[in-house]
């Protein structure tokens, strides 16, 4: 089984290089046929195939960032979108880029015929590349390993979308101690483990490591600080040491000096679509335009935060704080326009440059709401060691109605690993969800916030 994963893996790289080899061979054809005769003669051959290879790089790294590679884990229909996002993010770049070389506007319609080409080739080659990767892919047998009185089912339901990848075979207790547990594992293909005993955790990794089989692990708080510690020597021993949980002076300085550029240039953009919105908001029904509610930020303190607003006059006429239900009727027709897209969000562009919020962090969470969270998960206050953020990676890479402790995992590992190039990464993340439908699902309709409440009455909402 190793030798034919390894085989899979190389087979992988070769499907990658024939989808950017092709993207570049349709780039090629359109560029000699429509632009490279306008040009000058200084492009004639090194300029050509700088040029080839620019768009080659560009087309590989926006596919990258969006999964469009990723046939391993992806459904088809994710990866002809991701790839198609990135087809049309380069082929935008590179349209200006002739521009800018010819020094004139060229014509346009040889970007949209490559764009068409490029889509039907997306289309044969993710097709293509994940039948491929389904037949020869051996399904990872994995134990599951938990602790406490039940299986964790939901791990379980996640894992049954990946069923050409991983298959869960048997479910082990830690009870039943860790002979036991060794004796399944050699019947299996590796281990999936939650949160269970450390020093068991730590023996279980020692014996895979040693066997060569490969260990799952959901993460939790500790474990996701030590991910991003730094290694120093101490005499003649590894040290490491971890960050304290909160970014230097020179990275708060970088990161509020890009939030006023970046939200700057953002409300002049967004300005006639904001007034447009606003516009309709207030036809529909005369009520107010913008909707304020107290949200929580960086070290607990407290800001008005701005939104565009969705819902009837007076959503939450009862007091109860609550996030969105999925089809809540007291959403507007307006407000699920804006909603689908996140154009609700706008406003918040002037929290940024007030400093309130950032572009990039944690959500920022109502204070009721937080509290709620904290009586089960103490952790959660973690994520307000930096200011809230319009996007983030729990945003990208969960959903509205993903569970609190699973965004607390992904806010840590932002606080922990942040950098300029990661804010920049979370926000071209952001523009591929903004057209995904799941991201902005709202709870079910046996909860108030996104975790099931057994405290309050059985009910569901979000407002703004």
């Amino acid at each position: 089984m190793t030798d034919q994963r390894r085989k899979n893996k190389f087979l992988i790289v070769l499907d990658i290089f024939v989808n950017v080899a092709g993207m570049a061979l349709i780039f090629t054809v359109i560029w000699f046929l429509f632009y490279r005769y306008n040009l000058s003669e200084f492009l004639y051959k090194k300029g050509t195939a700088v040029l080839i290879f620019v768009y080659s790089i560009q087309f590989f790294l926006f596919a990258s960032l969006y999964g469009g590679h990723n046939v391993e884990y992806y459904r088809t229909s994710e990866i002809i979108y991701s790839q198609c996002l990135s087809m049309a993010f380069v082929n935008i770049v590179t349209w200006l880029q002739i521009c800018l070389i010819d020094r004139k506007i060229v014509a346009l319609w040889p970007i949209v015929l490559l764009s068409v080409i490029d889509a039907l080739f997306i289309l044969w080659w993710s097709v293509w590349s994940i039948r491929r990767f389904r037949k020869r892919n051996i399904p990872r047998a994995l134990t599951l390993l938990y602790s406490g009185s039940r299986p964790p089912y939901e791990l379980e339901e996640k894992l049954s979308h990946y069923k050409y990848k991983f298959e869960v075979k048997n479910h082990i207790n830690t009870s039943c101690g860790y002979d036991r547990i060794v004796e399944m594992l050699d019947d299996n293909d590796g281990v999936l483990m939650g949160e269970i005993d450390p020093e068991l955790k730590s023996k279980i990794i020692k014996y895979c490591f040693e066997r060569k089989m490969p260990v799952c692990i959901m993460p939790n708080v500790s474990e996701i600080v030590l991910r991003s510690a730094y290694v120093i020597s101490l005499l003649d021993r590894p040290m490491l040491i971890c960050k304290k949980g909160e970014l230097s002076l020179l990275d708060e300085f970088i990161k509020r000096c890009f939030d006023i550029f970046a939200s700057g240039v953002g409300l002049v953009v967004a300005a006639p679509f904001m007034l447009i919105i606003a516009l309709a908001i207030k036809v529909y029904d005369k009520g107010p335009v913008l909707y304020k509610q107290t949200r929580l930020t960086i070290n607990g303190s407290t800001f008005e935060l701005y939104k565009f607003r969705s819902m009837i006059v007076d959503a939450e006429g009862d007091g109860v704080a609550r996030l969105a239900k999925e089809n809540d009727d007291r959403i507007t027709p307006v407000g699920k326009f804006i909603r689908r897209f996140r154009l609700d969000e706008l406003p918040q562009l002037i929290n940024i440059l007030k400093g309130e919020m950032s572009i990039v962090g944690p959500r920022a969470e109502r204070p009721e709401i937080a509290e709620q969270y904290e009586k089960d998960i103490p952790e959660f206050k973690y994520r307000l060691k930096v200011k809230a953020g319009l996007t983030g990676y729990a945003q990208v890479l969960g959903r509205y109605n993903t569970s609190p402790y699973d965004k607390l995992m992904w806010d840590l590992m932002y606080i922990e690993g942040y950098s300029l190039f990661m804010d920049l990464k979370i926000i071209m993340m952001t523009i591929k969800i903004l057209f995904i439908p799941e991201s902005t699902s709202g709870v079910g309709e046996n909860y108030i916030t996104a975790q099931k409440s057994y405290e309050f009455e059985e009910t569901g909402e979000r407002i703004g």
